[in-house]
């Protein structure tokens, strides 16, 4: 769906009249709000950094990708001339230990040889804004209804329409939870027995909901 889709379709649920700056404020509200369970994998290779003493410093804002990063998964160094290796997280307040950690503003590498070399990230990107009604939001296809909820929810605004904005909302965030647990499934293996027995969990309660009533 396009964000002229989405726009009208939202019209149509709550018969609100918004201008397109205000429909497209909202839809990036949403992937704002979708970001974190998103989990949108990307790869940034070939990062150059220069090493003194064994560390080095990624500025993020300075990379037109890793600008974008949400979360970072893995970080992988090479030193000039040298192999590739995986690099272990370690707390930033540790200034000793061989491995990688980071702030809000940059990733910081320890304990590696060399005076140059290149580094690789693996990390879950932000949802990217849309800008425009031709635009296509990033998330896939088969959830655009997710943004189609909170939408809806965020258009109600007036006191007497609050009890449909608590509707839309509750519907999102059940979504959301479902949303999220599918994306934990297909980018997460070692945590897919975990998320079976969530599905399974839920399927019995809504079962057990369901013969009591």
């Amino acid at each position: 769906m396009t964000v002229q889709d989405i726009i009208n379709f939202c019209q149509q649920q709550v018969q609100e009249v918004y201008d397109n700056p205000t429909w497209i404020r909202f839809i990036n509200a949403a992937l704002d709000d979708l970001t974190p369970v998103a989990k949108m994998l990307r790869s940034k290779d070939n990062v150059a950094v220069t090493v003194v003493n064994g560390k080095a410093t990624i500025t993020l804002s300075s990379d037109e990708d890793l600008a974008k990063l949400h979360e970072a998964i893995a970080v992988y160094y090479t030193p000039q001339g040298g192999s590739q290796e995986q690099l272990a997280r370690i707390p930033w307040t540790d200034n000793v230990s061989k491995g990688w950690k980071r702030d809000a503003v940059s990733i910081v590498i320890q304990g590696v040889s060399g005076n140059s070399g290149t580094v690789k990230v693996d990390y879950y990107k932000k949802l990217d804004h849309v800008s425009s009604t031709s635009n296509t939001p990033e998330l896939p296809d088969q959830y655009h209804n997710l943004l189609i909820l909170y939408v809806c929810a965020k258009s109600q605004q007036r006191e007497e329409e609050l009890n449909d904005k608590n509707d839309f909302y509750s519907e999102y965030l059940l979504a959301k939870q479902a949303f999220a647990l599918d994306r934990i499934y297909e980018m997460e293996p070692h945590n897919r027995k975990l998320i079976r027995r969530a599905r399974i969990a839920a399927m019995i309660g809504a079962g057990g909901s369901g013969g009591g009533a």
